[in-house]
């Protein structure tokens, strides 16, 4: 009965939405029902890659060259992953939106079918069916194939493959590199993998600087990130005239990201211990998850501004979680994450209201409080895996 689940579910999932990306009436219908605000052009923020392709092959750059007056805002490795397997075709294009999507919801049940809690099940559903990761669906948010490629690198034991698709998803997205510490236990690995990744930084610097420049900002209640919550000072202080305004609002925001990053590394830190110490025998699935989930939240969260739907990597965090021995500490938590993951319920209205104020203050504050917990867990995982001590 497992298999059967594991294999049918996410097939009648994907083929359904397959099916209704071709009739954009039944498409928006359909996710209208879901409460999920559509997009006329399904899968619209892939589609916008494929388009990307085609202006490329008709001469253009898509970074400064964009007749649809939309900017290219991805690393270019996603338009010459495109052209090799002609993704720009429809045909090509619905058939890879089926296999990731098939994957995608095979992972959660996976992680459901490896984890055998009704309780955590029930948990997995409520994030799955949330309005943050609809959302990534509906769009198809490039976050889910970096989803499925960190799920493959917990996985696979053998460096020799996670190595190469680690490097290949910094290359997508640049975060993955915050999941690092997955190879705490090789402290050779980790270094090397360290220099490794601030070669491929530099080797994207001039895309980072473009994808810096040019990448949105948003001060919205689905959205989150310390230069979201400064872009919303900045938005309610140049409306009233407060201290922010535009010849300090950079001064503001560097200065701010460097007191969260201080804020983080005390929290991460309290539970890290140097020197001499006995670590685990194992560096258990839980952990693997929590140290790579959490990674990626704590430095999207102090570095840059993201819609909801990226929060789709804190499910990696639930299993490790869902074993803090604290019920009302753990109910706390995993009530916390549920309500982050349902945020579209907080937005709408006119921004400079006080309701509007009073819900983006309640649903930042919850994640703000995510991002505590988040960083005082992974120092106390980091610590359990890695031993580090100072030459003397």
């Amino acid at each position: 009965m497992q298999r059967i689940i594991l294999y049918s579910v996410p097939f009648i999932f994907s083929s359904t939405l397959i099916i209704l990306s071709n009739d954009i009436e039944l498409w928006m219908k359909f996710w209208s029902f879901l409460r999920i605000p559509a997009q006329t052009i399904p899968f619209g923020d892939l589609d916008f890659i494929a388009k990307a392709t085609d202006l490329k092959e008709a001469g253009f750059n898509p970074y400064l060259e964009n007749p649809l007056n939309i900017r290219y805002v991805y690393p270019s490795i996603w338009l010459g992953f495109f052209q090799l397997f002609n993704l720009n075709d429809l045909t090509n294009f619905r058939i890879f939106n089926f296999i990731i999507i098939y994957i995608y919801i095979f992972i959660y049940l996976d992680l459901i079918f490896k984890f055998k809690n009704k309780y955590f099940t029930l948990i997995l559903i409520l994030l799955f069916f949330s309005s943050a990761n609809l959302l990534a669906i509906e769009r198809f948010n490039t976050d889910i194939i970096i989803f499925i490629l960190i799920y493959l690198i917990v996985l696979l034991n053998n460096n020799y493959f996670r190595i190469p698709i680690f490097i290949l998803a910094i290359y997508f997205k640049i975060y993955p590199l915050f999941a690092i510490f997955i190879f705490s236990r090789n402290k050779k690995i980790l270094f090397t993998m360290i220099v490794v990744s601030s070669l491929i930084l530099f080797h994207m610097k001039n895309e980072i600087m473009y994808l810096m420049k040019y990448g949105n900002e948003v001060a919205l209640n689905i959205a989150y990130g310390l230069p979201t919550l400064i872009k919303g000072m900045w938005y309610y202080s140049t409306k009233l005239g407060y201290l922010i305004n535009d010849d300090n609002y950079r001064y503001f925001k560097y200065s701010f990201i460097f007191l969260a990053s201080l804020y983080a590394s005390i929290l991460v830190l309290i539970n890290f211990k140097f020197g001499e110490k006995i670590i685990l025998k194992n560096f258990n699935l839980y952990e693997k998850l929590f140290i790579c989930g959490a990674g990626i939240f704590i430095a999207r969260f102090i570095f840059f501004s993201n819609f909801d739907y990226s929060l789709i990597f804190i499910v990696f965090t639930v299993p490790y979680l869902f074993q803090i021995k604290s019920k009302k500490l753990k109910f706390v938590i995993l009530s916390s994450l549920i309500l982050i993951f349902y945020s579209l319920i907080f937005e709408g209205g006119n921004r400079y209201t006080f309701e509007y104020f009073s819900k983006g203050i309640f649903i930042h504050s919850i994640k703000i409080f995510v991002f505590t917990i988040m960083c005082y867990y992974f120092g106390k995982v980091l610590n359990n895996n890695l031993k580090f001590k100072f030459v003397k």
